[in-house]
């Protein structure tokens, strides 16, 4: 009967100690999923040109301060470059590829409407954000780290801001937004 006893002393043993490894492994897998992919965080106000003396140009401008890298020169020193986005027409197709790694972002010029970027942030991920382009105006995206641009926002009102979920402000927000109604801030948070 002792020999019994043993017996199923080691079953149980086996099958607890399976049962554990069972459930960690679930658990881990669990945790890595949630990591890999979370659901996307939303933001509602479109980005606007700030405050700007308009010119007689009949195009607009967008300058996106998105995620920056480092990247060494033949010296060895340390550079700061912006990371490359895309800019989407209002209908949703690709209207521009655009090379942000300098260590100024690109100016780019565009005819007056609406769009939407995509690009890297340095807080959130990819985002993607929706943007106004008025006739002589510069609108300007902030993805880089919040203290970067904490002096430009420093002294406005915060409600003429929009802002990233974490608080983070990226832009000045479009003073006719509600007449611009279309796709909203997505922040793919993967990072």
């Amino acid at each position: 009967m002792i020999v019994r006893l043993n017996h199923f002393t080691t079953i149980t043993s086996r099958m607890k100690l399976a049962l554990r490894n069972t459930i960690l492994s679930v658990a881990t897998a669990v945790l890595v999923a949630s990591c890999a992919s979370a659901p996307p965080t939303i933001v509602h106000e479109t980005i606007g040109p700030g405050p700007t003396i308009v010119n007689e140009e009949h195009n607009g401008f967008l300058k996106v301060y998105s995620a920056t890298e480092s990247m060494a020169d033949d010296d060895g020193f340390s550079l700061l470059r912006y990371t490359n986005y895309q800019i989407d027409a209002a209908d949703g197709t690709l209207f521009k590829e655009v090379p942000n790694d300098d260590q100024e972002p690109t100016r780019v010029i565009l005819p007056k409407g609406t769009y939407t970027v995509m690009a890297q942030s340095d807080t959130s991920g990819m985002v993607s954000v929706p943007v106004a382009i008025e006739t002589g105006k510069t609108t300007v995206l902030h993805l880089e780290r919040e203290k970067d641009w904490k002096d430009v926002a420093a002294g406005i009102r915060s409600a003429d801001l929009v802002r990233l979920p974490n608080g983070q402000p990226i832009g000045f927000r479009a003073p006719h937004a509600k007449l611009l109604e279309g796709p909203i801030v997505r922040v793919a948070q993967s990072k």
